[in-house]
């Protein structure tokens, strides 16, 4: 069991779909000559992502078990209430094989690859990713990586090609989930490279991106907004974490607990709440003491295992 005390307060809103953004590899035009030529760089074709926060959640919520998140927050691509814009996926261009063709595709018989470069954050947290749905069956992530340390570069293939000089690069991939073990900013640098040995003298087509930093927010951590009334003390605070089939799959359930003094062996547990896709969640406690009282939620990972 993991319990995460609120620090601070996250304005959410309900959205009845979850947004899936996808953002797009192809070849930059670095002579600026209309022209795709050999050995110049792979890059983003439009947005990239690396202006926004993706949001690490504690455990999985939709329609993956619950109780395979092995203590990580995360983020994949099933719908969820809160930050539900949050998805996306890397994709390549095509040449017009597989799908309509982009004007910037990378060349035919690219093979293109993410690898993650950088990563930091928190003093020994840990930031990795299950690979295509492979979080399904496996408890442990496809990397998992230490941060602020050197990455080994570690990298995923963005291509649905083998790497034929004839196959289209195109790439559509779904199903990636990121992950963290510790609350907190995380700043993630992937480079595209591609890893056709196609080009003219027996190497790649194309050049290594530049690195693209990506942002991630692992948690989020509650903290409730108190009302004080002569003989109550009500706690509001986002209720976002049930599921859309909350009878398979119920929310988290918030544990609130109390304190006079805030010393660790003082506080007791005063009550519950599980959570649902309303807005906000509330509690109130009925006999608050006279003098000062703290109060602060809790909730746990997920269910034990049997």
């Amino acid at each position: 069991m993991k319990s995460l005390t609120a620090t601070a307060f996250l304005a959410a809103s309900l959205s009845l779909a979850s947004a899936h953004d996808h953002f797009a590899v192809g070849a930059i035009d670095s002579n600026n000559n209309g022209t795709i030529e050999e050995g110049e760089p792979l890059g983003f074709v439009g947005p990239s992502g690396t202006d926004r926060t993706f949001h690490l959640l504690p455990r999985p919520l939709g329609f993956r078990p619950i109780q395979r998140c092995g203590g990580f927050y995360m983020l994949d691509e099933f719908p969820r209430t809160l930050f539900p814009n949050d998805a996306f996926s890397i994709i390549a261009h095509s040449n017009g094989e597989y799908a309509i063709a982009h004007p910037k595709h990378a060349l035919t018989g690219s093979q293109i690859h993410a690898e993650i470069v950088s990563v930091s954050g928190p003093p020994g947290a840990r930031f990795g990713f299950w690979d295509e749905n492979q979080s399904f069956f496996s408890d442990t992530p496809t990397h998992s990586l230490e941060t602020n340390q050197p990455t080994g570069n570690p990298s995923f293939q963005i291509s649905e090609s083998s790497g034929d000089p004839e196959e289209d690069p195109h790439g559509h991939i779904h199903s990636r989930s990121w992950t963290a073990d510790t609350p907190g900013d995380y700043r993630i640098g992937l480079r595209f490279f591609d890893a056709s040995s196609n080009g003219s003298t027996g190497g790649p087509l194309h050049s290594p991106s530049q690195i693209y930093i990506y942002q991630f927010k692992a948690g989020p951590d509650f903290k409730p907004t108190i009302t004080r009334l002569p003989n109550s003390v009500t706690l509001t605070w986002p209720s976002l974490m049930g599921t859309w089939d909350e009878t398979s799959q119920p929310g988290i359930t918030f544990t609130i607990q109390r304190s006079q003094d805030m010393k660790p062996d003082t506080w007791e547990n005063i009550g519950q709440v599980t959570a649902t896709t309303a807005a906000t969640a509330t509690f109130t406690d009925p006999s608050p003491p006279s003098n000062r009282a703290f109060y602060r939620l809790s909730y746990v990972w997920a269910p034990e295992e049997e």
